[in-house]
């Protein structure tokens, strides 16, 4: 995991938290851990994992563009609108067009 996170791919390193956590839960159902260690295992396990976040990167469109970059091209466009609600193609139209 920290090789993971050193190399800036925190998804998979949650992902590897996420299994860890299920192999020690595993580990105490099966009565492989002493009873005086599973709170401390658990709870340690659960902390890691909720500790590493996992943003997944934008995905880019066939434009070139993020979804987020879309999503803001949107919004801008939402903000010109006349009241008739939000929305694609409601409200003015900005930019290209006739006259």
């Amino acid at each position: 995991m920290a090789a993971r996170l050193e190399a800036g791919d925190a998804c998979a390193a949650r992902s590897e938290a996420d299994a860890l956590q299920s192999e020690a839960i595993a580990a105490v159902n099966e009565r492989r851990i002493p009873r005086r260690f599973q709170e401390e295992l658990l709870g340690s396990v659960a902390a890691l994992a909720e500790s590493i976040e996992c943003v997944p990167p934008p995905v880019v469109e066939e434009d070139g563009q993020t979804t987020d970059e879309a999503d803001d091209e949107a919004e801008d466009q939402d903000h010109g609108d006349d009241g008739g609600g939000k929305g694609k193609g409601k409200g003015k139209k900005k930019g290209k067009g006739k006259g």
